[in-house]
């Protein structure tokens, strides 16, 4: 008789911090609840399950029987349960305190709650990086799963077997998942499917599936595949009837040793190094592919996690902001305030592919949410500090009261990035700027989807989407100086399609601290080509429940000259939450007064983007513009006044 093939399944459910309760729900329903009752009903057929933080949490909450559920097959040998970062961080970006809190919170969790200590690890997106064994055996990690992909770039040829790594002599196993498996369950037939395991099997190899267990009727038209239509089953039937052995990655270590050693390079699964591409550079990098044999995979390897960080400054700064609250949480014992750190490092709003991430403003909202409640647990010294919290070679300044925070950019405008209300745990700053990106122009004919991966979906734009593919001419920050072309009207400033006649933006303002007011300064305008020597001071003055911003615009020049003049302010609020009146703008349902004196005429506008998610096409309202906006006539020496007033209007 023929040795039976090998299978090993491995299952990765997640849904991030901050998502809607409306979306557990739904995953419970649709996906996670079925695929456990049906492998429940095959205690033979073995397999790994990964449960991210927010799932492990809120089973134990509303969702008792799947917890049951799956207590009954860790018990029995059926399940082996896989550790991770808890709140699923990507863990090479984390400082590495935080990373062994991560995964010394899971550990802990899942021996409490199924008394056993994971050998194995879920990797966040499979993100790697060279000094991961490092990290992970510290924590008690045997072993990990990453794509096929990483082994490719390693030049390694067989992909039916795991391999050891090691760094410091740390040592790690690591299996490579099949990328042909992730398209082929629970995508296609079964004749297929057996087909492909009888060529593992002709090699003595392992099939080793990993994959999101989302697709397995969460992923769009999966639901009446897998279930009504009755796929699992029969998959599960197939496996049991054609002698396939199911076995847990422990068991395969225990009775197999590794194929030999490897050194990955940074790497992820092969769409994500794709979507962290900027679209000209996505553009030509499928131009390589297709003009390249496989063979040259090894050397094309599309771009590496990080590049986020470049591709998305809102991105950069969520990151670096946790960085800094990190560091402060880690000076202290603070285990409240650690939590709320731990929940605010969740991968998902810091990247965008096929899924909204960065894009939903409600899984950024939760990631501040929770950042600032721990920042607020550990308090900074009263007054501005200044350095370089986002190490980019220039100086910001912060400041921390109990009522708001502020983090402002001299280098970049003179302009506030961040402001903190702390009462609501609130970045009220938090808005996308809008960009391009490579799915804008990929306008692709729609297709049945039945039986296809969401990475094969085709998607078409929808009609009017040009509307909204317009790129910003710089980040939506606030307090940003503008000085207009006199013809600029709303709706030219709306599309972007003004001229400046100021390079107030995006230039540096000499900045000096005179406790409590941050002063800045700059000079020069250009009106008809002719530079007219105009300095603009503002001062930003917290005190206490409120932030006063005074605007001082002096012409420096022995002649008359005219300007309109504008600062930019930016609020992530949804439509019920914000009134505009002449000289006053109530934000977050008049909780907070934004004021304006003296009295200008307010532009406001929605901030709206189009992303592509694993539906389709998404609209999504990202906040608001403001631009009060004055005309001024100054004569030679002769200088114009206002202020901006930000407070917080308790009890209304």
């Amino acid at each position: 008789m023929n040795d039976p093939s090998v299978f090993l399944l491995a299952v990765h459910n997640h849904q991030p911090v901050g998502n809607f309760s409306s979306v557990f729900e739904k995953a419970f329903e649709d996906c996670y609840r079925p695929f456990l009752r049906e492998l429940h009903k095959h205690p033979a057929i073995k397999f790994a399950a990964h449960y991210s933080g927010p799932l492990l949490e809120y089973m134990g909450e509303k969702e008792r029987e799947c917890l049951d559920i799956l207590k009954d097959m860790v018990a029995s040998g059926q399940v082996e349960l896989l550790g991770g970062g808890f709140y699923e961080p990507i863990l090479t970006i984390l400082p590495e305190e935080d990373r062994q809190g991560q995964l010394r919170m899971m550990n802990e969790f899942l021996e409490d709650h199924f008394q056993i200590r994971p050998r194995g690890v879920w990797l966040t997106e499979r993100v790697w990086e060279p000094t991961l064994p490092k990290t992970l055996a510290r924590a008690g990690i045997e072993y990990t799963l990453v794509d096929e992909e990483h082994f490719h770039y390693a030049g390694i040829q067989n992909l039916y077997a795991y391999y050891i790594t090691e760094d410091e002599g740390y040592p790690l196993k690591i299996f490579p998942i099949d990328k042909k498996l992730r398209y082929l369950i629970p995508f296609q037939t079964l004749p297929d499917i057996e087909s492909y395991l009888e060529e593992i099997k002709a090699q003595n190899g392992l099939a080793i599936l990993g994959d999101d267990g989302e697709k397995f009727g969460l992923w769009p038209g999966t639901k009446k595949w897998v279930y009504e239509e009755g796929w699992l089953a029969k998959f599960l039937s197939f496996l049991e009837e054609k002698n396939i052995q199911t076995q847990t990655y422990s068991e395969v270590m225990d009775r197999r040793p590794p194929a030999g050693r490897v050194y990955l390079p940074p790497a992820s699964y092969e769409e994500m190094m794709e979507w962290v591409l900027e679209p000209e550079d996505a553009a030509f990098f499928k131009r390589l592919k297709d003009e390249n044999p496989t063979e040259a995979r090894r050397y094309l390897r599309g771009g590496f996690f990080r590049e986020f960080f470049l591709k998305y400054l809102e991105s950069n700064h969520l990151h670096k902001r946790m960085i800094m609250i990190s560091r402060k949480v880690n000076r202290t014992s603070n285990e409240a305030a650690r939590k709320e750190l731990y929940k605010g490092q969740g991968n998902d709003p810091l990247w965008h592919g096929v899924f909204g991430g960065l894009y939903l403003p409600h899984l950024r909202e939760a990631a501040y949410e929770h950042l600032l409640k721990a920042d607020a647990l550990v308090p900074s010294e009263s007054g501005w500090h200044i350095g370089d919290y986002d190490q980019d070679a220039r100086a910001e300044a912060i400041w921390q009261g109990r009522t708001f925070g502020l983090l402002l950019k001299p280098a970049f405008g003179g302009s506030l990035v961040e402001i903190d209300h702390f009462p609501l745990s609130r970045n009220l700053m938090d808005v996308l700027s809008r960009r391009k990106e490579a799915y804008h122009v990929r306008q692709l004919s729609q297709t049945n989807g039945k039986g296809k991966s969401i990475h094969e979906l085709a998607k078409e734009l929808p009609a009017g989407s040009e509307n909204f593919i317009r790129c910003d001419r710089h980040p939506r920050y606030s307090a940003l100086d503008h000085f207009l072309h006199p013809e600029t009207t709303l709706e030219k400033f709306q599309t972007a399609a003004y001229d400046e006649q100021g390079d107030f933006i995006d230039q540096p303002y000499d900045i000096r601290v005179r406790e409590p007011v941050l002063r800045l300064h700059r000079e020069d305008v250009w009106v008809a080509g002719e530079k007219i020597p105009v300095c603009v001071q503002k001062e930003i003055e917290p005190q206490g429940q409120e932030i006063m911003i005074r605007y001082m615009i002096r012409n420096l020049a022995d002649k008359t000259t005219h300007l309109k003049f504008g600062s930019e302010w930016n609020f992530y609020q949804i439509a019920e939450e914000i009134a505009v009146s002449q000289n006053e703008v109530r934000l977050c349902g008049g909780r907070i007064r934004f004021e304006v004196f003296p009295r200008p005429e307010i532009w406001h506008f929605a901030l709206q983007t189009l992303s592509q998610s694993e539906k389709g096409y998404d609209i999504i309202h990202q906040g608001f513009c403001l631009l009060p906006w004055w005309s001024v006539t100054l004569s030679g020496g002769e200088e114009f006044r206002a202020q901006v007033l930000l407070r917080d209007h308790r009890g209304t």
